[in-house]
């Protein structure tokens, strides 16, 4: 096999592949042969077709057998013999007609990934993030925990204001005309939490159950129904009912809910700070990684990138906004992926960031996760259970999860890397404050 490459636009190559005719001949054979095995044909026993009537019933089949065969057997290889990655699946065209007894010439047109320049990491700023949990974060932890199991209890008197649960009905109408899934019967409004467009909940406060008014509203213009988007509606509410949280005490009973057998506060507020500690070293890695991130992009700016890549990031980040939506049962009227703009920038930084990444990792050497990396992602997972140790051994023995808890450990010492060798400041944020950051 013969193989040369040529530079076209951009990031376009084309390479010419020549299949010698020995080859070619071996693969004709090789196709002839399955055929006489099993066609059928009257007149003829099963395997004792002659080649010749094998030819003018099946010609144009065995001959595009053997094409596909030989493309498939030397494609990648010539690829990667001119020292090319292809970015894109390879267009395909053949100059000239097939002659099972002659050399076999090929083109394929595809896209490369760039090279990435080699600036210095250690000009690049870098944020690290660093949190420690204070007494006043267990504290604020239990209060999130009472407001779970909390009850709520009707007030007749009471008015609709922040931390109330307001049950209303509602009508939605632009111009005038109901739209689809705007309207709802006895629908909980947790006054602070649930969220709702902007304008609706703040004209529901101050009311008290049995009010019935109309209120204004704008959609957003980022709102996930099209037609919506930017729209003025009227809202007509009625507020059915209006109740107070009554938090549970902090007693036996309540600590027991956590799995604090004991029933003591102390043991309590210790199993929480370990869970809370758990939870850092996650939101930690999920924030650093994202700074690391936003800091490469920054810093290697815009360059040019395979279009077919940021295609298919495109196409697979539409995708999951699809079953987002469906998740909570929100019909999809429309392909997201029809509008191409919808997540192009995304996808652009995405795949111009994994050509930054994997810039870094044949610059460091780094080959395989190490051990240390590893045993870490093994301890936070296994640490929430009774016996770590054998946790472990459990995720070790499963071939499909330990090769992601090693492919997750990679990443890690790859961003360890980038970090440690990059001009860093430290940026020093509440356990709060950090679980924002890293969602």
């Amino acid at each position: 096999m013969q193989a040369s490459i040529e530079n076209l636009e951009g990031l376009k190559r084309r390479i010419t592949v020549t299949v010698p005719a020995e080859d070619v001949k071996k693969a004709y054979a090789a196709s002839l042969r399955k055929y006489a095995k099993n066609v059928r044909l009257d007149g003829f026993r099963k395997g004792h077709v002659p080649t010749k009537v094998l030819e003018n019933y099946y010609g144009a089949s065995i001959m595009s057998d053997v094409v596909d065969a030989l493309i498939k057997d030397t494609l990648f290889k010539a690829i990667d013999e001119c020292g090319a990655v292809n970015a894109s699946a390879p267009e395909i065209g053949t100059e000239s007609a097939f002659d099972p007894q002659a050399d076999f010439t090929y083109k394929a047109t595809f896209e490369v990934f760039p090279q990435v320049e080699d600036k210095p990491l250690s000009e690049m700023p870098l944020k690290v993030v660093n949190s420690e949990i204070s007494d006043a974060d267990v504290d604020k932890m239990i209060e999130r925990l009472r407001m779970q199991q909390s009850k709520w209890q009707v007030n007749e008197a009471a008015e609709v204001a922040d931390g109330k649960l307001a049950k209303i009905d509602f009508v939605g109408r632009v111009d005038g005309v109901e739209f689809e899934h705007g309207s709802a019967k006895d629908y909980s409004l947790y006054v602070g939490h649930t969220s709702m467009i902007p304008g609706f909940t703040e004209q529901i406060i101050g009311h008290k159950a049995g009010d019935h008014f109309n209120i204004q509203v704008t959609f957003p213009e980022d709102y996930h129904e099209e037609s919506l988007k930017g729209k003025n509606a009227e809202f007509e509410i009625t507020v059915n009912s209006v109740s107070d949280q009554i938090m549970p005490e902090l007693n036996a009973d309540f600590f027991k809910l956590f799995g604090t057998e004991d029933g003591s506060y102390e043991t309590f507020r210790a199993d929480l700070l370990r869970n809370m500690e758990r939870e850092q070293s996650k939101a930690l890695i999920r924030a650093q990684r994202d700074n690391v991130c936003s800091a490469l992009l920054d810093y290697f700016g815009p360059f040019e990138i395979p279009a077919a890549a940021v295609d298919n990031e495109r196409k697979r980040m539409c995708e999951a906004d699809v079953e987002h939506l469906k998740s909570y049962r929100i019909p999809v009227k429309q392909d997201p992926y029809s509008d191409p703009e919808r997540h192009k920038t995304d996808a652009e930084n995405s795949v111009r960031l994994s050509c930054i990444i994997q810039h870094f990792v044949e610059k460091s050497g780094l080959k395989s996760p190490s051990d240390e990396s590893v045993e870490s992602i093994l301890s936070m997972i296994a640490d929430a259970y009774e016996d770590p140790e054998m946790v472990k051994r459990e995720i070790r023995k499963d071939s499909k999860q330990f090769s992601s808890i090693r492919n997750q450990a990679f990443e890690h010492d790859v961003f360890n890397y980038i970090q440690n060798n990059s001009k860093c400041e430290q940026q020093q944020v509440s356990f709060f404050e950090l679980l924002e950051l890293a969602r």
